[in-house]
């Protein structure tokens, strides 16, 4: 799980390369954990707004996700609010998610994570103009995990989520509504094996009463790394229509792909297709 160390080398040299800060504002929530809501600068006359919510992997933080996601794009185009807390430091200083029991509390600590991350998007709900039925959780690796233990335990919220390299793994519960689910993952992950995708997928179609079947619909291109489109959308078949359930193969990719710029506007217009 330990992709921190890379992820801050890759926002290092984009931090390098970039220029002036894209025009938004923030808010800060979350207590003693405060993370700053990104919105636009200015926001449009009655519009209720998406929320994204961003979880970094294992020894990552929230300003490294967001970056590598490319998800200022979201706000800078008035297309969501964003936000990318950060979780609680284990014993090495290193920020992890209480997601699961493989992953990745490997100490012990048990923060309580879902009460934390539901409470941001609670609070952000009742003081924003968000859009109840477009709440989103995008997470990478410990963050994926964490972002199926909240479509677990906060599904009264949350319409759909984006896991790229974390699996639902252990994760079992019994949903309170259907959440969409799209699974990123890469063939060549040494770290989370691309085998456990289609166990983590077929175990969220089981929960939202889908079929067995799967069936490509579509590649696209998510990996400079990788030449040409690299990723297989798989659909599960018979879902309802609120628990779409799909697998995003990634041929060649590794535990951190080399994602493009337009990786976030690509999976906001796959969620706000799965709005609730």
């Amino acid at each position: 799980m330990m992709t921190g160390m890379r992820l801050l080398g890759l926002i290092a040299l984009l931090a390098a390369c970039g220029g002036d800060a894209p025009p938004m504002r923030t808010k800060t929530f979350g207590g003693d954990r405060p993370v700053d809501l990104q919105t636009p600068a200015t926001l449009t006359e009655g519009k209720q707004y998406p929320l994204l919510v961003v979880l970094h992997g294992f020894g990552a933080n929230g300003f490294v996700q967001s970056a590598y996601f490319h998800t200022s794009d979201l706000v800078t185009q008035d297309m969501a609010f964003v936000v990318a807390p950060d979780g609680t430091p284990n014993s090495a200083g290193r920020l992890f998610w209480n997601a699961d029991p493989y992953c990745c509390d490997f100490e012990n600590i048990n923060p309580d994570d879902v009460g934390y991350i539901g409470g941001l998007i609670d609070d952000i709900s009742a003081e924003w103009p968000v859009d109840k039925d477009a709440v989103f959780v995008l997470g990478h690796s410990n963050g994926g995990y964490m972002a199926y233990r909240m479509a677990c335990d906060r599904a009264d919220v949350i319409a759909a989520i984006g896991s790229l390299a974390g699996d639902a793994a252990s994760t079992t519960c019994t949903p309170t509504q259907h959440v969409a689910v799209a699974h990123l993952h890469g063939t060549a992950d040494t770290t989370v094996p691309y085998a456990g995708a289609g166990p983590s997928v077929m175990k969220w179609a089981g929960y939202n009463g889908c079929g067995t079947e799967r069936t490509v619909t579509n590649t696209i291109d998510l990996d400079d790394a990788i030449s040409g489109a690299e990723t297989q959308q798989e659909v599960t078949m018979g879902c309802p229509a609120d628990g779409d359930v799909e697998l995003w193969t990634m041929n060649g990719s590794t535990h951190i792909p080399s994602l493009n710029a337009g990786f976030a506007v690509t999976m906001m217009n796959w969620f706000l297709a799965h709005k609730r």
